[in-house]
């Protein structure tokens, strides 16, 4: 049985991926005292940006493989806290990079599309990153960090990331359908595109990697390359909900800290020819969230 530390359990993602590694040997870690899911496995407090206490972790648990949730993905106060976003998304990824060197562990690394300028995306792995944010720059030299530790690394790419979860902080999707919910009218930017994707099907990637021991670059989303304001509006559909409190606005009208990258998104050729894990598009992955948040208590 394989023995898989998680970093960052408590986000939306790394819940996701307890989920469903049953079939590992699973220990659970993040900055909190307290487990947000209501699953029994052991769990311990980290911050990856204490390289001691990483070394100690590792040392106790001896996984063979750390799978990093952990980050700072505050777009917008990335641009105010950088010496935060920096300490977090890059000394912790080399933190855990040197652990995994020294201990010869693999390591599954997250990145975004943010390291894109978005001119002309979405983008293919061999896309030239130029990112226009601080966060972008922090996850590009995170990529390098792992990279350079030439150890057994697998680096997900990934945008738009949305699911429900147990205490975790409000993603796109959670925000459009609490709004709608509550019949407020909110603003959705029409110029900004990606490929939206759903945490539990990226888990499902995640899990295959480290079954098949999959190993690069991968660029993993959805199927579907749509715009903010088209997502709001599958959303609405999907959910019965009032399409009609969408206010389509530009991103320049919102007035945000960080610059976002208009024409983002990834191209998912690579994954899909190595993974057999199905790529979920949007339509899909909505109906999976409609069906099933009650039955997984969400």
């Amino acid at each position: 049985m394989k023995r898989v530390l998680i970093t960052g359990a408590n986000g939306l993602l790394g819940q996701r991926l307890v989920q469903i590694f049953s079939s590992f040997e699973l220990f659970a870690c993040d900055l909190t005292s307290d487990f947000f899911l209501p699953i029994d496995i052991p769990y311990g407090r980290l911050n990856i940006s204490n390289k001691d206490q990483v070394v100690g972790l590792v040392e106790s648990f001896k996984p063979g493989w750390i799978v990093n949730c952990a980050g700072y993905t505050d777009v917008d106060r990335c641009e105010e806290q950088k010496e935060l976003a920096w300490s977090v998304n890059v000394d912790g990824a080399e933190n855990l990079a040197w652990t995994c060197k020294k201990f010869k562990i693999n390591l599954v690394h997250f990145s975004t599309d943010y390291v894109f300028d978005g001119e002309n995306g979405p983008y293919d792995e061999e896309g030239k990153t130029n990112p226009i944010s601080f966060y972008g720059k922090t996850k590009l030299e995170s990529e390098k960090v792992v990279r350079g530790y030439n150890i057994n690394h697998t680096i997900i790419r990934t945008n738009v990331l949305y699911d429900f979860g147990h205490k975790v902080k409000t993603n796109f999707f959670i925000w459009v359908l609490e709004k709608l919910k509550k019949g407020e009218e909110i603003e959705v930017v029409t110029d900004q595109y990606n490929n939206p994707t759903l945490a539990f099907n990226l888990a499902g990637i995640v899990k295959e990697a480290i079954e098949e021991n999959i190993f690069g670059l991968y660029h993993i989303g959805g199927k579907d390359y749509l715009s903010r304001h088209e997502f709001a509006q599958k959303i609405a559909r999907v959910f019965g909900l009032d399409k009609e409190k969408i206010k389509a606005v530009k991103t320049a009208e919102l007035k945000q800290a960080a610059p976002r990258p208009s024409r983002g998104g990834l191209r998912i050729d690579r994954a899909k020819g190595v993974f057999k894990t199905e790529i979920w598009g949007v339509e899909k992955s909505l109906e999976f969230l409609k069906k099933n948040r009650s039955s997984q208590n969400l």
